[in-house]
C-alpha cells in the first residue's frame, strides 16, 4: 500500500523530484504531467518526438497586433512532408497561460478546413466518433485533456508525399500594465520536444496604444527585432530570417509614458459583412448596429516616470504568505511555488511583518505571532518550507479559516493574504462557491478585510476559484503554467502586495442614456502602475462624449477623463466586440453561479461563444473539416434534417439511402437549410450516409455526402446521490452516469422545479445540485432524473431519497 505522505525534503526535493516523484504520481494519478510543447510542433504518425527528416516545418509567420493591450496573434505554418509516402502528424501548440484560441484552419490544398464552436456535449459526441474512426480532432473546452485549457493538438491527414500542409492559429490575450511597463512573449523554446529549426521566419509586431510608447526592449536575442517608431502612440517592430533555431521565446516589454493619472477613449461600430441571410434577402435589415467602446484609466497617483516607477519605497506590510504543499504541487509545479515563495520572503523589509502557512490535508503555521521581516527571519521561513513534504489532498476550508486568522493578527488596516497554490479543493468543503461565500463572511468581521493576493501555479489551476476568491476581497489574481518563465508576473504580482490600492473605481458618462451593458458591472479597484478598463455598448453615434473614471485612494478623490466620438463608422478597434462579449460571458457565468443556471442565459452564453469562437463550459472549439462535423442523429420517424452550407447556395436537394429525394427549404432566421422526411421504422440503429445537391447562384452544382446516425435507443442511466441521505434545506449532488450522446440531463423532486445536470470533467460524470426546500417532512421521497439524447430519446429514472428530521 502507498503511504499517504511523501517525506522527501525540499532543499533535496528541488534537485531530484523528477526522478522519486514519478512513480509515486502514476500509481495515485493514473498518468503523467501534461505535454508542453512549443509554439507549433508536428510529430510524424504515432511518434513521440518530431523528425525533420521526414516532417519538417519550411515556413512560419507570425503577426502580432496590440491594439490598446489587447494581442492578437496570428500564426502560420507550412510543413513540408520529405518522404516519397503520404504522411499523417499530429499537430501541438502550447498557447500562452492567459491565452485564448479564436481561430484555427488547416489547408487541403486550396481548400481553407476552419474550426468550429460547436455545444459542448455536441463537440464531445463529434469528437469521440471521429476518434473512432481514427481521425484525430483539435478539441478546445475549458478543462482539455491536458488538464487545462492551453493544450491544442490536431491530426493532419493526409501531408502528401513531398508535399505541404498549411496551418493557421490564432489567440488573444490581454497584455498586464505593472509599473507602468507591460510584457508579452511568445513560447517558442525548446520544451519535451527539442529544438525545432524553421526554414524560413518572420515576425511583424505592431503596437498601438492610447497612451505614449516610450522604451521598446526585446528580451531575447535569438529574433532581433528591426523596430520602427512610428509616432507616439505606435511602434512596429519586423523579423526575417532563414535556417533559424527556436532556441528562445519571443518576448519584449514596453512603457506607457503617463506623468499622472489618465484616461483613453476608444470606439468600434462597423455593421458586419452580410451574412447568408442577408445575401438572399437584401430586404432584411441587420438586427443589431450598436456599437461597442472601451475607457481605459492608467493609474499614476505617485506621479513618476516609468524609468523612476516603483522605486519610491513602500509602505511597511503586513502580510501571511500561504503554500500549496500538497501532492498536486509537484513536478514543475513545485518548482514555480518555490521560486514565487523565495522570492517574496527573500523581498521583505526588516519594517515588514509576515507568517507563513503550509497547507495540504494538514496546516501547519510558521510562527503563532508576526515575525519581522529580517533576514534572519525569512531564512528561517524558507528553511521551514525547505524542511517541509508535499501529502495528501488539499483542505482549502481549514486553510483559508487559519491563514485569515494569523492575517487579522497582523499589524495596520492593510492586511494580505498571499496564496501560492493550484486552487484546487479535494478535502472537506470541495465547491468553490461555499468557500468564497465562507471567508468573505468570516473577513468581514474582525477589523478591515484582508485581501487575498492569488497565483496559481500551473495549467490545471483553479482560475475561476482563485480568480473569485480575490476578487470579493478586493484582490488580486495571476496565473502562470508550471514551464513559464514567471519573472515579470512575480514581480508585478508581488509589487502590488502592501500598496495602497484604487478603490470604487468606477466610470460616468455625459450622455449615459447611450450605454449600457457596461462592465465590470461592479466597482473595480486598481494599483498604481496598472491600467483599469471599462467596456460597454452604445446605441447612437455621439459626435463627442466625456468619460470619467473616479475612485478614492486612502480617502483622497483620484479622477481622469477622457473625450473623444462614440462614432457612426469606424472599425479601426476591431478587438472590441469580441473583448466585450467576453465580458458579457463572465459576467452570465458568474451570475449563474450565484443564483444558479437558467436556461435563457444559458442560450445567451452559447451564442457569444459561437459568434465569437470563445471557450465557455457550454462550448467547445473543435477543428475538423466541417463534413465530419455535420453528421445528424435521428431516431426513426424524425422528420428534420438541417445542414448549414455557404453563402453562395441557392438550392439544396438530400438523397436517402431509402430512394427518397428532397428538396431542403432555406429558413432565414436561422441561416439553415432543412427539410422534413421520415425515416422508415424498419430502419436499423446504425450510420448512414445521404447525397447533398448543392446548386450555387451560378447555377455549379456540387455534391457532398453527408452522415446521419439512426439511434432509437433512449440513454442507459446510472444515478447516485451524495449524501444518500439529507435534511430539509441542505444541498445534494446528484450523479448521474449516462450514454455519451446524452445531450441534457435535469433533476427534481417530485412537484419542484428541475435543476439542469451538467458534465462535470474534472470528476468524470455529471452532476447537478438540488437543494431541498426548508421546512419539507422527513420521509421518503423520489427524485426524478429524465435524460435526452440527440435523436431525441428520452429516459427517466426514479430514485429514492430519504429526508431526515431536524
Amino acid at each position: 500500500m502507498l503511504p499517504h505522505v511523501c517525506h522527501l525534503y525540499w532543499a533535496r526535493l528541488l534537485g531530484w523530484v523528477r526522478w522519486v516523484l514519478p512513480a509515486l504520481w502514476l500509481v495515485i494519478a493514473g498518468g503523467g504531467l501534461p505535454a508542453a510543447a512549443q509554439s507549433g510542433v508536428v510529430l510524424p504518425g504515432d511518434e513521440a518526438m518530431p523528425d525533420p527528416t521526414r516532417i519538417a516545418l519550411d515556413d512560419m509567420r507570425v503577426d502580432i497586433r496590440v491594439d490598446q493591450q489587447f494581442a492578437r496573434v496570428r500564426i502560420v505554418q507550412i510543413y513540408a512532408n520529405r518522404t516519397n509516402q503520404p504522411l499523417e502528424g499530429k499537430y501541438i501548440f502550447r498557447l500562452p497561460t492567459s491565452g485564448a484560441i479564436a481561430d484555427f484552419a488547416v489547408w487541403d490544398g486550396d481548400v481553407r478546413i476552419p474550426g468550429v464552436m460547436l455545444e459542448l456535449p455536441r463537440a464531445q459526441e463529434v469528437y469521440a466518433e471521429l476518434k473512432r474512426q481514427a481521425i484525430d480532432p483539435g478539441l478546445v473546452t475549458q478543462e482539455d485533456e491536458a488538464g487545462g485549457a492551453t493544450a491544442f493538438t490536431v491530426r493532419l491527414v493526409p501531408i502528401p508525399a513531398y508535399g505541404t500542409k498549411r496551418v493557421e492559429l490564432e489567440y488573444v490575450e490581454a497584455v498586464p500594465v505593472a509599473g507602468l511597463r507591460s510584457f508579452f512573449s511568445l513560447p517558442f523554446k525548446p520544451s519535451q520536444y527539442g529544438q525545432q529549426a524553421v526554414g524560413s521566419l518572420s515576425i511583424r509586431v505592431d503596437i498601438t496604444s492610447g497612451f505614449p510608447l516610450v522604451g521598446f526592449r526585446q528580451r531575447d536575442t535569438a529574433y532581433p527585432l528591426q523596430v520602427t517608431p512610428m509616432g507616439i502612440n505606435r511602434v512596429v517592430a519586423e523579423y526575417q530570417g532563414a535556417g533559424v533555431a527556436l532556441t528562445q521565446d519571443l518576448a519584449f516589454d514596453y512603457g506607457l509614458d503617463v506623468s499622472r493619472t489618465s484616461a483613453s477613449l476608444i470606439a468600434y461600430r462597423s455593421p458586419e459583412p452580410l451574412l447568408a441571410y442577408d445575401l438572399r434577402d437584401p430586404n432584411r435589415t441587420k438586427p443589431d448596429e450598436d456599437g461597442y467602446f472601451e475607457v481605459s484609466a492608467l493609474l499614476n497617483e505617485r506621479g513618476q516616470p516609468v524609468s523612476d516607477f516603483g522605486r519610491t519605497p513602500a509602505p511597511p506590510r503586513s502580510v501571511v504568505l500561504m503554500l500549496d504543499t500538497s501532492l498536486s504541487m509537484n513536478f514543475e509545479k513545485l518548482d514555480r511555488a518555490y521560486e514565487a515563495c523565495s522570492l517574496f520572503l527573500k523581498s521583505l523589509r526588516p519594517e515588514d511583518r509576515f507568517n507563513l502557512v503550509l497547507f495540504n490535508d494538514d496546516v501547519q503555521a510558521f510562527s503563532e505571532t508576526p515575525q519581522t521581516g529580517t533576514a534572519e527571519n525569512t531564512m528561517r521561513a524558507l528553511d521551514f518550507i525547505r524542511r517541509s513534504y508535499l501529502s495528501g489532498g488539499t483542505d482549502f476550508a481549514r486553510a483559508l479559516q487559519r491563514g485569515l486568522a494569523l492575517a487579522k493578527a497582523l499589524p495596520g488596516d492593510e492586511r494580505t493574504l498571499v496564496l501560492i497554490t493550484d486552487g484546487n479543493p479535494t478535502l472537506t468543503t470541495t465547491r468553490g462557491n461555499r468557500l468564497i461565500r465562507d471567508f468573505a463572511e468570516a473577513n468581514a468581521k474582525g477589523g478591515a478585510p484582508v485581501r487575498v493576493f492569488a497565483f496559481g501555479v500551473g495549467a490545471d489551476a483553479n482560475r475561476e476559484f482563485l480568480s473569485e476568491l480575490a476578487r470579493v476581497s478586493r484582490g488580486v489574481s495571476e496565473f502562470g503554467r508550471e514551464t513559464d518563465d514567471l519573472t515579470f508576473r512575480l514581480d508585478a504580482f508581488f509589487a502590488k502586495v502592501g500598496q495602497r490600492p484604487v478603490e470604487g473605481l468606477k466610470l460616468r458618462l455625459s450622455d449615459p442614456d447611450n450605454a449600457y451593458a457596461v462592465y465590470p458591472a461592479e466597482e473595480a479597484t486598481g494599483y498604481d502602475g496598472s491600467r483599469v478598463s471599462f467596456i460597454g455598448r452604445y446605441r447612437r453615434p455621439v459626435a463627442q462624449v466625456e468619460c470619467t473614471v473616479s475612485g478614492t485612494q486612502s480617502g483622497r478623490s483620484v479622477t481622469a477623463t477622457a473625450t473623444g466620438a462614440l462614432p457612426e463608422r469606424d472599425a479601426t478597434h476591431s478587438h472590441l466586440p469580441r473583448l466585450w462579449a467576453q465580458e458579457r460571458i463572465s459576467a452570465l457565468l458568474r451570475r449563474m453561479a450565484l443564483d444558479g443556471e437558467d436556461e435563457v442565459l444559458i442560450a445567451e452564453v452559447i451564442a457569444l461563444s459561437k459568434k465569437y469562437n470563445i471557450v465557455t463550459p457550454y462550448t467547445a472549439f473543435l477543428a475538423a473539416p466541417r463534413a465530419l462535423l455535420r453528421p445528424r442523429v435521428i431516431k426513426p420517424g424524425d422528420p428534420v434534417l438541417r445542414v448549414r452550407t455557404d453563402a453562395s447556395i441557392r438550392s439544396v436537394v438530400a438523397v436517402f439511402p431509402f430512394g427518397l429525394t428532397k428538396p431542403l427549404t432555406y429558413l432565414a432566421s436561422e441561416d439553415v437549410w432543412e427539410t422534413r422526411f421520415l425515416a422508415p421504422k424498419t430502419m436499423q440503429d446504425g450510420r448512414y450516409r445521404c447525397r447533398l445537391i448543392l446548386t450555387d447562384a451560378r447555377g455549379q452544382v456540387f455534391q457532398e455526402e453527408k452522415g446521419f446516425t439512426i439511434d432509437s435507443r433512449p440513454p442507459q442511466l446510472q444515478v447516485t446521490t451524495q449524501p444518500a441521505t439529507a435534511r430539509a434545506g441542505e444541498d445534494i449532488e446528484v450523479l448521474v452516469a449516462a450514454d455519451a450522446d446524452t445531450r441534457r440531463i435535469a433533476v427534481r423532486l417530485a412537484g419542484g422545479l428541475p435543476v439542469p445536470v451538467r458534465w462535470d470533467a474534472r470528476r468524470k460524470t455529471n452532476v447537478g445540485v438540488l437543494r431541498l426546500p426548508p421546512g419539507l417532512p422527513a420521509g421518503r421521497y423520489v427524485l426524478l432524473v429524465t435524460a435526452e439524447d440527440f435523436a431525441h430519446n428520452v429516459a427517466s429514472r426514479e430514485v429514492p431519497l430519504d429526508v431526515l428530521g431536524n
